[in-house]
C-alpha cells in the first residue's frame, strides 16, 4: 500500500526540504558548541591555520592537562545524563532507530537536547567518540517535531524522522548520497522510491544549506588511488577478509567494556569520569586518541604515520574508544570505525609493500579502502560504505577495490556476528549464556531483570526515598504481601512531596496507581511491544500471569525492541 498519494507529493517534498534545512543548522550549532567547549576546557580554539582539530589541541597541552581534561568532561556529562534520567523521563522514543521502526515517530525534545549536551562535553574534553551520533539525533528529533507540527500521521511522521537522519549524516560527512542510503539501508532496513525520494531531498538540502552557512571542506585529505595491476585486487580481497575478522572482536570489546562498567554500579557521573580517566592516561603518551581523529586519519592517508608508531596509535585508539563507549559516553562509533579501518588498511598495505615493493606501488591506498571495509563490517551496510568512501574521495579508481573489500568484509563479519551490527544492542551475550546458540528471543523470558525497588503498601514514603537516594529508577513497585498491586513514578511523587501535597509519612500505597498492564514470561515479543505501546511505558512489570500475581521482575522496552531487531536480522 502506498505511503502517500500523488496529491501529497508536493507536501512531503516541502516538509522534507524543511527537515533538511533544520538538520544542517542543528549540525552547525552542535559543531560551534563543541568548539566553544574545547576553548573552555583547554584555553585553545580547536581550529587555526596551524592546527587541524582536537588532537592538535591535545599536543599543545601539558601532560597533566591531557590526563585530567577527559575526567572533568566525563563528570559534567554524567551530571547532565543523571539529570536526564531523574527529571526528564518520557514515554517518547529516545532513539531515532526506535522511533522509525516500531514507535510512533515521536522523539523527546528535552531528552535529545540533554543527551546532545552530554555528548558535546564528552567529545570536547577528549572522549574517543564521534560527533555524528548527536548530529543525527538532533536532526532526527527536529524531523519528528516538524512532522508533529504538520500533524503528520504515524507512517509519515516516521518518514520525517528518517529524513532527519539522512540530513544529519549528510551534514556530518559532507556526503548527501550516503546520508540517504544510510537511512534506507540501516535505519529503514529496506528501500522504496516512496521513502527514498524524500530522503534524498533532505540529504541534498542539508548538504547545500551547510555549504551556504559554513565553508564545507572534505572530511579527510585523501590521496589519489591507483591500482597498478589486476593482481593487486587479490590483496584487497584479503584486506576485506582481515577486516571482517577484526570487526567482531572490536564490537565484542565494546560490549565487554559496557558490561564491566555496569558491574561497578557507580553513579553515572563517576562512571563517565572513570572512562575519561582511561582516555586521559592513554593520551598522556598517545595524544592522537582524542576526539574523532579526523586529522590523524588524514595524516595516515598522506603516509605521515607509518610502521610501529601507527600500530601503537591504533591499539591506543581501540582501548580509548572502548573506555569512552563502555563508560556510557554519548556519541557515534561510525568515525572511530573509519579510524580503525584506515589504520589497519595502512598497516596491511605497508607490510605488503615491504614484502613486494614492485607489486604494491601505493600502500596508503589500502588505508583508503580499509576505511570502507571496516565500516561495512561493523555496520553490516556495504552499499552505504562503498558510496560514503566514494563521496569522500571523489575518485572513481577506488570503486573496484572498494567494492571487493567492502563486500568481503561484510560477509566475513556476518559469519561471526550473524548480521548483528554496531547499531544493534548487545543482548546476544546474555541470551547466549542462558539459551546457547539459539539466541533469537521469542518470548520476554530471557529479558527479565530484577525489579529495582519493591516496597510494601504500608511503607512510609520517607523510607522509600531513603532507599532511592543512590539509584534513580523509573518505577517503584508496591506489593501486598507477595502480590503486586500498584506502582508509582518516584519523580512525580517527589514533586508532590516538595509542594506539600502529600506527607512524607504517607504510605506508599496511597500514592500508587493500580497495575493496568503486566507482561508474562511466555508472552511473545510482539505482544509485549503492543503492551508497551498501549501503556506508553519504558518498563513494565512481569508476573506469572497478566493480572495481580507475584512480581517476577521487569522488562525494558528498549530490550524488547532490540531483541526484535536481532530476530529480524538473523531471519533475513
Amino acid at each position: 500500500m502506498a505511503l502517500f498519494g500523488h496529491e501529497e507529493l508536493a507536501g512531503i517534498v516541502f516538509w522534507a526540504t524543511l527537515v533538511g534545512i533544520a538538520g544542517a543548522l542543528a549540525s552547525v550549532v552542535f559543531r560551534a558548541g563543541i568548539r566553544l567547549c574545547i576553548r573552555v576546557f583547554s584555553g585553545y580554539w580547536p581550529y587555526s591555520e596551524h592546527g587541524s582539530g582536537l588532537v592538535d589541541v591535545a599536543v599543545r597541552l601539558p601532560w597533566w592537562h591531557r590526563a585530567i581534561m577527559p575526567v572533568v568532561g566525563g563528570l559534567l556529562a554524567g551530571g547532565i545524563l543523571l539529570l536526564l534520567r531523574r527529571r526528564f523521563v518520557s514515554s517518547q522514543a529516545a532513539d531515532y532507530i526506535e522511533a522509525v521502526n516500531v514507535s510512533d515517530g515521536r522523539i523527546g525534545f528535552r531528552a535529545s537536547i540533554l543527551k546532545s549536551l552530554g555528548s558535546m562535553l564528552t567529545i570536547a574534553s577528549g572522549g574517543s567518540i564521534g560527533r555524528e551520533g548527536s548530529m543525527v539525533q538532533l536532526a532526527a528529533m527536529l524531523g519528528s517535531r516538524i512532522g508533529q507540527l504538520a500533524r503528520a500521521p504515524v507512517p509519515r511522521l516516521r518518514l520525517m524522522v528518517a529524513c532527519g537522519v539522512a540530513a544529519g549524516i549528510a551534514a556530518a560527512y559532507n556526503a548527501p548520497i550516503s546520508g540517504a542510503l544510510f537511512t534506507s539501508e540501516i535505519v529503514l532496513g529496506s528501500m522504496s522510491m516512496e521513502s527514498f525520494v524524500p530522503l534524498v531531498i533532505s540529504s541534498v538540502i542539508s548538504n547545500a544549506t551547510l555549504s551556504r552557512v559554513v565553508h564545507v571542506s572534505p572530511v579527510f585529505t585523501v590521496p589519489h588511488v591507483t591500482v597498478a595491476n589486476n593482481w593487486e585486487l587479490v590483496f584487497y580481497i584479503l584486506l576485506g577478509v582481515l577486516l571482517g575478522h577484526i570487526a567482531p572482536p572490536f564490537l565484542a570489546l565494546l560490549d565487554f567494556s559496557k558490561a564491566q562498567f555496569v558491574k561497578l554500579k557507580l553513579p553515572v557521573y563517576f562512571q563517565l569520569a572513570l572512562g575519561g580517566l582511561g582516555v586521559g592516561l592513554i593520551s598522556v603518551f598517545v595524544p592522537e586518541v582524542w576526539g574523532n581523529g579526523y586529522s590523524v586519519v588524514s595524516h595516515m592517508l598522506l603516509g605521515d604515520v607509518i610502521g610501529w608508531s601507527l600500530l601503537v596509535i591504533l591499539l591506543a585508539k581501540v582501548v580509548a574508544t572502548a573506555s569512552t563507549v563502555g563508560s556510557g559516553g554519548v556519541g557515534g562509533v561510525l568515525t572511530p570505525s573509519l579510524f580503525i579501518g584506515t589504520a589497519v588498511g595502512t598497516l596491511f598495505g605497508g607490510a605488503l609493500h615491504w614484502l613486494m615493493p614492485r607489486l604494491i606501488s601505493q600502500p596508503v591506498a589500502f588505508g583508503v579502502i580499509g576505511m570502507g571495509g571496516f565500516l561495512a563490517a561493523t555496520t553490516q551496510a556495504p552499499l552505504t560504505s562503498i558510496l560514503m568512501i566514494f563521496e569522500m574521495t571523489v575518485d572513481y579508481n577506488v570503486v573496484l577495490p572498494l567494492m571487493l573489500t567492502c563486500v568481503t568484509a561484510y560477509f566475513t563479519a556476518k559469519v561471526y556476528r550473524h548480521g548483528n551490527s554496531v547499531y544493534t544492542a548487545t543482548l546476544a551475550q546474555a541470551i547466549v549464556a542462558e539459551h546457547g546458540d539459539d539466541w533469537r528471543v521469542r518470548t520476554v523470558q530471557p529479558l527479565i531483570k530484577p525489579a529495582p525497588v519493591v516496597v510494601a503498601r504500608e511503607t512510609p514514603l520517607a523510607e522509600v526515598f531513603d532507599r532511592l537516594a543512590r539509584r534513580p529508577v523509573r518505577r517503584v513497585y508496591v506489593t501486598d504481601g507477595e502480590e503486586l498491586v500498584a506502582w508509582f513514578r518516584p519523580r512525580e511523587v517527589h514533586e508532590r512531596l516538595q509542594k506539600g501535597e502529600i506527607s512524607w509519612d504517607a504510605p506508599a500505597g496511597s500514592v500508587a496507581a493500580p497495575v493496568n498492564e503486566a507482561l508474562a514470561p511466555e508472552m511473545s515479543l510482539t505482544e509485549a511491544l503492543d503492551a508497551f505501546l498501549r501503556e506508553k511505558a519504558r518498563t513494565l512489570p512481569v508476573t506469572p500471569g497478566q493480572w495481580r500475581y507475584t512480581l517476577l521482575g521487569e522488562v525494558a522496552r528498549d530490550d524488547v525492541l532490540l531483541a526484535i531487531r536481532d530476530r529480524l536480522t538473523v531471519t533475513q
